[in-house]
């Protein structure tokens, strides 16, 4: 799926710095007066004079913080850990200043040594937290917010922090526990019911999350991203009408935000409604006509509707905005393909393949624009060269396993190729008539007539599939069937020369 799952760690992390800095202050405040009172009741053993080394430098080191001549405090601060290896203040102080000044792996080593001196000090430990979190440590933030709620079971602000590590970690399950807990135990932050709910969305527990999500728009109506969230459920979910609601009410919430307009046109494009997605997304260009992504979704609506031109058009118009240019010079290569440009078509994707040699994507165009121009074996050479860039290219593998397919050879490698792009995309009723076929070929009619009809399905009435599922009707001596199938397929399209000749030998031997 899409993902728009906003994860609030960023708004998170600022709360957590805020805390841990103001945690920070009252300890450094704190430790401060505690080694002041813990120096004076020193006795005159060659211990104190240690010690008393060690406070002259905490000294200094506190008027270098103050004056915000953080080398100076680091290295005042030093000198004094060196004469007392066991004050936690020292380190505390350090670390503070190490963290200040951007140096974020000595901070943290100085909090290890506090948090080695001090067990219990959970302050410490959210403030280091911070810190690798920052470092994209997510795995030592994690084990320190786990530690914490070792010790404080209960910490709200701990299990927040943690539950969005776990999201971070992609350990979806555990972040939900968490979630979950907090929900319950009465916590009503509207983001957590946010994040709970887009969760079960990846999980894809759509009747969980939809209850969640409202729950976040009954306490905090103006929540956009809630509105976002629930018309993305409801379009995975299938329902068109309660999404298009939930994204017309996020574009009322704030209309001049372009990001409802564009999922709403996304959401209108999956429904094959092209032109009410078009509208979409011209309005996002109206409010903000810099927004790349925009006019790519409105050239591939174009394309789809064969409106070539307009779909050229529109890519050149962007053109000086694109920063990626090989995906533009890909869907302008695909354009003056569908157009039987074969030579603009090619200088495209080669422009394509020489800013980003391994674009899989425009390896297989160029592939298909070959077998379009009867190049077969530069074809195949092209698609064998897309699956190396990227075995998971479900085009590539169908595309190659339907010619060998309609060739009639390698139909073993064919039907291996196909159920590669069946499990990438398992409901494609393209792919599913591929292996329909494949499996026709083989002289499997029973199962090729199993995955045909099921590619009818998906499809509807395709003139492919139409034309295929005559031919197994014909082939099972159903004639009557295979000339309804041969015969809806030209309504279709009826420039199919081959169906013709198929239908009228038909007629003329059995009808």
């Amino acid at each position: 799926m899409r993902n728009f799952f906003r994860l609030n760690a960023a708004v998170l992390l600022l709360c957590v710095c805020a805390y841990g800095c103001a945690a920070k202050g009252a300890l450094s405040k704190n430790a401060g007066e505690k080694y002041l009172l813990k120096k004076s009741s020193e006795d005159d053993s060659p211990k104190a004079g240690l010690a008393a080394k060690a406070y002259a430098h905490y000294m200094r080191g506190l008027l270098f913080e103050q004056e915000n001549n953080l080398a100076g405090a680091v290295t005042e601060f030093s000198q004094a850990a060196h004469y007392d290896k066991k004050a936690a203040e020292i380190y505390l102080k350090l670390g503070t200043v190490y963290f200040k000044s951007g140096d974020f792996d000595n901070a943290i080593k100085s909090l290890n040594r506090v948090m080695e001196l001090q067990p219990q000090n959970i302050e410490v430990r959210f403030l280091a937290a911070v810190i690798q979190t920052t470092l994209g440590r997510f795995d030592e933030a994690a084990a320190l917010y786990e530690q914490i709620l070792m010790v404080d079971p209960q910490n709200k602000q701990a299990k927040l922090n943690l539950a969005d590590i776990y999201v971070l970690q992609q350990k979806t399950e555990k972040a939900v526990m968490l979630y979950e807990e907090m929900t319950e135990s009465g916590i009503n932050l509207p983001y957590v019911y946010f994040n709970l709910g887009m969760l079960y969305g990846q999980l894809n527990e759509y009747d969980k999350a939809v209850p969640e999500l409202k729950k976040v728009t009954e306490l905090a109506p103006d929540y956009l991203e809630a509105y976002l969230g629930l018309g993305l459920i409801y379009e995975l979910e299938g329902d068109a009408e309660k999404s298009e609601q939930a994204y017309k009410k996020a574009i009322s919430l704030k209309p001049e935000s372009p990001l409802a307009y564009f999922r709403l046109g996304q959401m209108y494009v999956e429904k094959n409604m092209l032109d009410k997605g078009l509208l979409q997304f011209e309005k996002v260009l109206q409010i903000n006509p810099r927004l790349v992504d925009a006019y790519f979704e409105m050239a591939h609506i174009y394309l789809r509707q064969s409106k070539t031109d307009k779909a050229i058009e529109i890519l050149l118009k962007a053109e000086p905005l694109v920063t990626d240019k090989s995906r533009m010079y890909v869907l302008l290569g695909l354009a003056h393909s569908l157009e039987n440009s074969f030579r603009e078509a090619e200088d495209y994707y080669q422009k394509a393949l020489k800013i980003d040699p391994n674009n899989d994507l425009a390896v297989f165009y160029l592939g298909a624009l070959y077998d379009k121009q009867g190049e077969k074996k530069q074809a195949v050479a092209e698609f064998y060269k897309a699956l190396k860039l990227n075995p998971e290219n479900a085009d590539a593998c169908n595309y190659l396993g339907y010619m060998y397919a309609e060739e009639g050879h390698n139909l073993k490698e064919a039907e291996s190729l196909i159920k590669r792009a069946l499990k990438v995309d398992p409901e494609n009723g393209a792919f599913v008539d591929s292996l329909g076929w494949v499996y026709f070929k083989q002289g499997r009619i029973d199962l090729a007539l199993e995955y045909l009809e099921k590619a009818a399905k998906l499809l509807g009435d395709d003139p492919v599939i139409l034309d295929h599922l005559g031919d197994i009707y014909y082939q099972k001596g159903l004639f009557t069937d295979a000339r309804q199938q041969w015969e809806k397929s030209l309504k279709i399209d009826a420039a199919q020369e081959k169906i013709k000749t198929k239908l009228d030998k038909l007629i003329k031997e059995k009808f």
